[in-house]
């Protein structure tokens, strides 16, 4: 399993607006900014396995750390 970051993100992904709405991507930004940054780290994460040789386990615990660093900005029971 890969280590997890020590320091500190100073990227807040959690509005601070007190607004109880989920934020919702518009269309445009479905089609063209988010399927892009998918498939960056589809294909990122490809070639890593392929050079390495990882396992879909590894690559998947490596998610995990990044996706770990947007979890711990959730506020209590948003998960």
């Amino acid at each position: 399993m890969p280590p997890k970051r020590q320091e500190a993100s100073t990227l807040n992904i959690v509005a601070s607006t007190g607004s109880t709405a989920e934020w919702q991507p518009s269309q445009s930004q479905l089609e063209h900014q988010i399927n892009a940054a998918i498939e960056d780290i589809r294909s990122t994460l490809q070639a890593l396995q392929v050079e390495i040789k990882a396992s879909d386990r590894y690559l998947l615990g490596l998610l995990d750390v990044i996706a770990d660093d947007y979890r711990a900005q959730l506020p209590s029971g948003k998960a």
